[in-house]
């Protein structure tokens, strides 16, 4: 583990790397999926909206399992390799153009997810030491992989589907998770002994007990992608049953809880706080795919810059932004760190929430500026999106690089794994928040510029709200975590 104020770990770019990888692939499937479901299965609207939802709430589910497996038996590594190899059999199982290998596909996709997204993360947390001032600015460059991976796929992924099939778009989603899953074999030697099977496993003492572990591991993963299969074919009773199963998880954190130590307890209370705080920002975050997906459509202008773009194309500036913003904000933490200005976690954390509230109410106050017809400049909604970005560039990053800082280390890939499951409830959230913008079907021009107006600025005195308590509990929060930045103990893995 390196501690040093210069540069940042050589293993962090080998995981920017493999992150961006599987992001690709990932994205991919994302940028198609509806559409897939819609033409290439037939499925109605209501049908694939609701399969959409029930897939994309367990994707965030199962992370906090993988997680807590990856802790207490095998450890990163071998759970990232397992993620890999399911995430290339996933998607190979979607090219092929059939009803079943469809959902079989998706079932695989949920699990993958579960052993590689939490562990990756976990393992950038391990390249630093406790109270080195590289880590925020290195998970800000980890986010800024995960980012491009995201930006890739929407250039070029309906153009691809169109000349080749929807089974190109699967295909090469696999073929992206290959790379990934290369680039961390190749490149694991950067990362030394990081991420191995920990010594509180039983296959650290006992090597020869670890066919058997395999082989129950195995038959459980068979076993639970066999249950998710089932579950995707009733989505709307699945939801219910994702209901359930998030409340038993939740619990089960706060058991882990409380059999720490004081010390350690008051970190973790900080952490579920901090995460519920994100909970409220990701469900405004969401509004990108819904609410101001349709507000681009019915009321941007589309022209810009002298081009002609459409309301997809709107989905390019936030990771553009990031891109463009991540190794400033990464240099700004070491740079103000040296200076003892860097502000703690539940500063930063406030601030994106702030910027949030700021970008809706500027978007907001951009609507009464429309033509005659209700169209409005499309620089108000580009704007507004840079103004979020930073934001999530204050709370996202720093979120992952908290958990990996707060939670000890034999519960740091389950607590990434919650941080993940926050993502299921603000979809839920995020979806209920959209309906303050339904448009009447009868409304057009002015009418439905005037009911996104009051929804934006809705979500920006949301935004406000949340960021003020969040503000107000920072004294609390800093008491419980004991010390900004310093060095924080957490027992050997």
């Amino acid at each position: 583990m390196e501690h040093s104020t210069k540069g940042q770990p050589k293993g962090l770019y080998m995981l920017f790397f493999t992150e961006l990888w599987e992001r690709f692939g990932f994205y991919m499937v994302q940028t198609i999926l509806v559409l897939y479901m819609s033409k290439g299965l037939g499925y109605t609207d209501d049908k694939a909206y609701l399969l959409y939802g029930a897939f994309s709430a367990m994707l965030y589910l199962t992370p906090v399992i993988g997680g807590y497996i990856a802790d207490r038996f095998i450890g990163f590594n071998q759970s990232i390799l397992i993620g890999a190899v399911l995430f290339i059999i996933g998607y190979g199982l979607m090219a092929i153009p059939t009803h079943h290998t469809f959902f079989f596909g998706m079932s695989v996709i949920i699990i993958a997810n579960g052993f590689f997204k939490p562990n990756v993360t976990s393992i950038v947390g391990d390249l630093y030491s406790p109270g080195d001032p590289r880590r925020d600015g290195g998970f800000t460059i980890f986010y800024m992989g995960i980012n491009i991976g995201s930006l890739i796929p929407p250039l070029f992924a309906g153009a691809l589907v169109a000349a080749y099939t929807w089974g190109s778009g699967f295909g090469l989603a696999s073929v992206g998770m290959v790379i990934s899953m290369i680039t961390f074999i190749v490149g694991k030697k950067k990362i030394g002994s990081l991420g191995g099977v920990p010594s509180i496993s039983p296959l650290y003492k006992s090597a020869g007990i670890k066919g058997v572990f395999y082989l129950v591991l195995g038959v459980g993963i068979l076993i639970v992608i066999g249950v998710f299969h089932l579950i995707l074919h009733f989505p709307k009773e699945g939801n219910l049953i994702l209901i359930a199963a998030s409340l038993l998880i939740v619990t089960a954190v706060i058991y882990f809880l409380f059999k720490e130590q004081p010390e350690q307890r008051n970190k973790l209370w900080a952490c579920l706080i901090l995460i519920l705080i994100s909970v409220g920002f990701w469900s405004l975050y969401n509004q990108t795919f819904t609410s101001l997906m349709l507000y681009a459509d019915r009321n941007m202008s589309k022209k810009f810059l002298g081009f002609t773009i459409d309301a997809e194309f709107t989905q390019f500036f936030n990771p553009f932004f990031i891109i463009v913003l991540s190794p400033i904000l990464s240099w700004a933490w070491v740079h103000l760190e040296k200076k003892q200005m860097n502000p703690s976690t539940p500063m930063k954390f406030s601030l994106g929430v702030l910027f949030m509230a700021l970008g809706f109410l500027f978007l907001s106050f951009g609507t009464k500026f429309h033509s005659h017809n209700g169209v409005s400049s499309p620089w108000w909604l580009v704007i507004s999106y840079f103004i979020q970005t930073i934001g999530e560039l204050l709370l996202s990053p720093i979120g992952l690089s908290m958990v990996t800082r707060l939670a000890p280390r034999h519960l740091v890939g389950m607590m990434m794994g919650v941080w993940f499951l926050t993502q299921s409830a603000s979809f839920a959230i995020g979806g209920w928040l959209a309906t303050l913008s339904d448009v009447p079907k009868n409304v057009t021009g002015k009418g439905s510029s005037l009911i996104y107006s009051h929804a934006f600025t809705m979500y920006g005195l949301i935004s406000l709200a949340l960021a003020i308590l969040s503000f107000l509990l920072i004294p609390y929060l800093k008491r419980l975590i004991g010390g900004v930045g310093g060095p924080i103990p957490t027992p050997k893995r």
